[in-house]
């Protein structure tokens, strides 16, 4: 029997939540736990609490894999503000890009043993996928070369990249995938700024229409750039979270074509604005977006 085609894209939706709302997740944790624990405790918190959930996950009754994905992103947030204080700088350039193989290769060898089934394929895409999303703006800083001349070069790079041979390892299509989206994010910033405006509602039509060219250019970079165009949202129109709630009921006016990526965006925004409200609320605040994207989690694994 064929599934409706709103519950299609309803499942779409939570899994691609699934990926962006773990790192809004971790960066609001990441705030949370530096102003009240700091930096070290941040880390021995989530590194303890990895081990249980370790521990947990040897019972096939429990599957925290949510819990364990924010644990391993949040562990590699602390490690890289432990080693990097400076971000997107020249100097720390390479050794941000080492850090992130580098925790990708720890990451692939714990889970080595479950990659024989289709689950821990799974868990260790989703995995990498948001540790590559936490390093995509590691090359921001080229922009004060000109943004022209780099906008201009991530594009022609971009159809390289689509040209390549796909690598075969997962390592190697971790490195492949990372470059594509540190490159994808310089593309979407270029565009984005190229043309200087003071006026809030042609910056949001800048940043519409770039995410809506650049998904057609790059379609597998579809929904980090529904990501990116979330997180320039919240910037230009902040509180307007029920505003894009409600505008995803009038997505059957859109074209079939677009209904994806503009419901992604706002329910994206719907996540970050949580995030941020939640960060005003030192402790229950927290246990309450962590509860919701569990079963968030929960309600995307009992519908595939």
């Amino acid at each position: 029997m064929k599934e409706e085609p709103h519950k299609l894209l309803g499942i779409q939706i939570l899994k691609r939540l699934a990926m962006s709302g773990g790192i809004i997740l971790v960066n609001a944790m990441g705030v949370w736990t530096d102003e009240y624990f700091g930096l070290v405790q941040g880390l021995c918190i989530a590194l303890l609490t990895f081990i249980i959930v370790q521990q947990m996950d040897r019972d096939d009754s429990i599957h925290p894999k949510l819990l364990k994905r924010v644990c391993i992103l949040y562990c590699n947030r602390q490690i890289r503000k432990l080693f990097i204080p400076n971000d997107n700088t020249p100097a720390t350039l390479f050794s941000d890009i080492l850090l992130a193989v580098g925790l990708a290769a720890v990451v692939i060898v714990l889970y080595d043993e479950k990659l024989c089934n289709q689950t821990g394929t799974v868990e260790l895409k989703q995995i990498l996928e948001g540790l590559m999303y936490l390093y995509g703006d590691i090359m921001d800083f080229a922009f004060q070369y000109g943004i022209l001349k780099i906008t201009v070069c991530a594009f022609t790079f971009s159809i390289y990249l689509r040209t390549m041979k796909p690598p075969q390892t997962h390592l190697q299509r971790f490195c492949l995938r990372l470059i594509s989206i540190i490159n994808a994010n310089l593309l979407s910033e270029g565009l984005t700024t190229l043309i200087p405006t003071s006026s809030p509602e042609l910056k949001i039509f800048q940043c519409l229409a770039s995410t809506c060219i650049l998904r057609m250019i790059l379609p597998d970079m579809q929904y980090y750039l529904t990501y990116l165009a979330a997180q320039q949202l919240v910037v230009y129109i902040p509180d307007a979270a029920p505003l894009f709630f409600c505008a995803t009921i009038c997505l059957d006016l859109l074209p079939t074509s677009s209904q994806e990526w503009i419901s992604d965006t706002c329910f994206t925004y719907v996540i970050v604005s949580l995030a941020k409200f939640t960060l005003q609320i030192p402790f229950w605040g927290m246990i309450f977006i962590l509860v919701l994207a569990h079963y968030t989690d929960y309600i995307i694994r009992v519908s595939q």
